[in-house]
């Protein structure tokens, strides 16, 4: 605001400089024009218009209907050196007596009236002096709205270069800085604007050390517990091998904890990828016929649910499609997708598996019945449902659950190949 009426004051004593300079030497070369005198053709116009019309010095109106029709021509009348008659002032309103100076009687040309002879002074100037004032003060304007126009223009230039820069930060890119010019209020928000660009670029940094400092935490922990792991691992295949045909239940069990305890080891291996990124993101997806993964896992969740006291009910239609998958992985989303249907799902109710293919997808959809839970339904934590939608979204899947009517759906998408 204080940067506009600075440039309105400037325009204005600009556009008033050039009025007055246009003004000065506009006058002097209109009057310059009129020391010449009037032409011979209205001169003989004229006095061929007084004889015509038998006009006295005293027909103010005839000799205003002459100077209208001729064209802006000014003209004075003296008798006796005493102005009678003038196209710029109403003689009969003056009191006082107006002589003729010296300038007029050198100008002055002697035409002879009905009444009298009198001496006129023609001024040919009038309509060219307006004409000149009019376009001074056209051209005047035109002045001070241009700067005015030019300086407004400047600063939305400016405006739309701060706003592309906004966009830049927008797009994630804090590195570009804003254009600081000037000392306008558009130049203190773009400061603003610019400080707190600074801001987040410190905030991020200490935010990626804070991130690096747990990873790296969370990296050695992970190394640390994958060792016993694998010195666990170690002793229960020595044990496996003490018992092996002596006693049938027992390695029975020593070979479930040792299934365990490996899954364990595996899920301790990726997670330690994961922390370190090693090769996280580079997993590369496979195309395998749907029937073929998908089969087994589906099969395995029978086998366990029905084990459990579930009544399974399957509609499996795998076709001859094929889909891409990290293999690893798989495994991981039906085993979190049991997990919570042996805590949520009601036993006493049917579990409905429902496999078919879709445009784009393999659609895997589980229905159940949610469990009525006596003091009340444990809370969740949500991990399971999280790592099998971000699982699923890094094989470029889909994966939704929905609440209602106390019954539970689960779908799994796999993007076909």
């Amino acid at each position: 605001m204080k940067k506009l009426s600075v440039l309105i004051t400037i325009a204005l004593i600009v556009a008033v400089s050039f009025f007055a300079i246009y003004y000065h030497f506009g006058s002097k070369m209109v009057y310059e024009q009129a020391e010449r005198g009037i032409d011979s053709k209205k001169l003989s116009s004229f006095s061929q218009y007084i004889r015509d019309n038998d006009v006295s010095t005293k027909d103010a109106d005839i000799l205003r209907q002459w100077c209208r029709k001729t064209g802006k021509v000014g003209i004075e009348v003296f008798v006796e050196e005493e102005l009678v008659y003038s196209s710029f002032i109403d003689v009969n309103r003056i009191h006082n007596r107006i002589s003729e100076s010296g300038r007029d009687k050198e100008r002055a040309v002697r035409i002879t009236f009905a009444d009298t002879e009198a001496e006129v002074v023609f001024y040919e100037f009038y309509g060219r002096f307006g004409r000149m004032v009019v376009t001074d003060l056209i051209l005047s304007l035109i002045l001070f709205f241009g700067i005015v126009v030019s300086g407004i223009r400047r600063e939305v230039a400016y405006i739309h270069k701060i706003n592309e820069e906004i966009h830049v930060l927008e797009g994630g890119d804090l590195t570009k800085e804003i254009t600081i010019k000037g000392s306008s209020e558009i130049t203190t928000l773009a400061e603003s604007v610019d400080e707190f660009r600074k801001s987040m670029m410190n905030q991020l940094a200490t935010i990626e050390q804070l991130e690096k400092s747990n990873r790296r935490m969370a990296a050695e922990i992970a190394h640390d517990m994958r060792t016993p792991l694998t010195s666990l691992i170690m002793y229960l295949d020595f044990a496996q091998s003490e018992i092996q045909g002596k006693e049938p239940q027992a390695e029975e069990y020593l070979n479930k904890v040792r299934e365990k305890s490996v899954r364990l080891k595996d899920l301790m291996d990726q997670n330690f990828d994961y922390i370190t990124m090693k090769d996280y993101f580079l997993k590369e997806k496979q195309e395998v016929q749907a029937y073929e993964i998908l089969g087994g896992y589906i099969g395995d969740m029978l086998t366990y649910l029905e084990a459990e006291g579930f009544h399974v009910r399957l509609d499996v239609n795998y076709g001859h499609c094929s889909i891409l998958i990290q293999r690893n992985e798989v495994g991981r989303i039906f085993s979190n997708l049991v997990s919570n249907i042996l805590k949520y799902a009601a036993r006493d109710s049917e579990v409905f598996i429902c496999c078919e293919e879709e445009e784009k997808y393999m659609r895997i959809q589980v229905v159940n019945r949610i469990r009525v839970f006596e003091e009340g339904k444990p809370e969740s934590t949500g991990f399971g449902s999280r790592i099998i939608r971000r699982l699923l979204e890094e094989m470029d899947g889909e994966y939704s659950a929905e609440e209602s009517g106390g019954t539970y759906t689960t779908t799994l998408r796999f993007l076909k190949a």
